[in-house]
């Protein structure tokens, strides 16, 4: 009886081996940094993974305060990262992987600068210290909601409306009349956090959500 549930036991793990099995990144390095000093940071990373590509996101870690980074993969092997930020001294670029059903940060890349902070600088970094420890999402000049739910949908795992309606409800100030369809040009967005984007429901329920609050006359709001 011991040996047959042994057995069976060992052939479970084996049939299910296939299904847990995750990608992993194997190497990172940093390739370029793109863009010269005090302007918006962008950098390309050289990246090697194991299986499939997996579930990542990228932070920049400066001044003791770590912000969110937009990323796209160039092609299997390269990324670009972007900030709204600019690194001054010591940075690093810190990055989470989405293992046994949690994040975990895995790597680290040095991207530091020889820069020191001027007065200028440091007026700056006054004014922004609050707004930096926010994250805040990557945005284009006056680009659409529907364009930064679409880049932003496979990082959180969802679907477009429920990207949609994730940014919508983190930001509704940003919103004039707190219309979903009048996004204000050039607004800065926060992100929205883990715990609104798993409150988000089945794709047909964010779709039918969406077209009401779309289909809402301003007049009534």
């Amino acid at each position: 009886m011991t040996i047959r549930i042994i057995f069976f036991s060992g052939l479970i793990c084996l049939i299910l081996l296939p299904l847990v099995s995750h990608a992993q990144v194997d190497y990172i390095s940093l390739h370029e940094i793109e863009t010269p000093e005090r302007q918006p940071l962008s950098v390309k990373l050289n990246i090697v993974e194991s299986h499939e590509q997996g579930q990542l996101y990228f932070t920049l870690l400066n001044r003791n305060v770590e912000t969110m980074f937009d990323y796209q993969r160039l092609n299997n092997y390269m990324l670009r990262l972007k900030s709204p930020h600019y690194i001054i001294g010591q940075a690093s670029v810190l990055v989470y992987e989405f293992k046994q059903n949690a994040w975990r940060r895995t790597h680290s890349v040095d991207i530091s600068n020889s820069l020191k902070a001027s007065p200028t600088d440091k007026k700056i970094l006054a004014k922004t210290t609050k707004r930096q420890r926010q994250c805040l999402l990557i945005r284009e000049p006056k680009e659409t909601l529907w364009s930064i739910a679409s880049r932003y949908k496979e990082k959180w795992n969802v679907d477009i409306y429920s990207a949609i309606l994730a940014i919508y409800k983190s930001n509704l100030s940003k919103f004039s009349k707190q219309h979903i369809g009048m996004l204000i040009d050039n607004a800065e967005l926060v992100c929205p956090s883990r715990k609104i984007i798993t409150m988000m429901g089945n794709k047909s329920a964010m779709e039918a959500e969406f077209e009401r609050l779309n289909n809402t006359s301003i007049k009534s709001l």
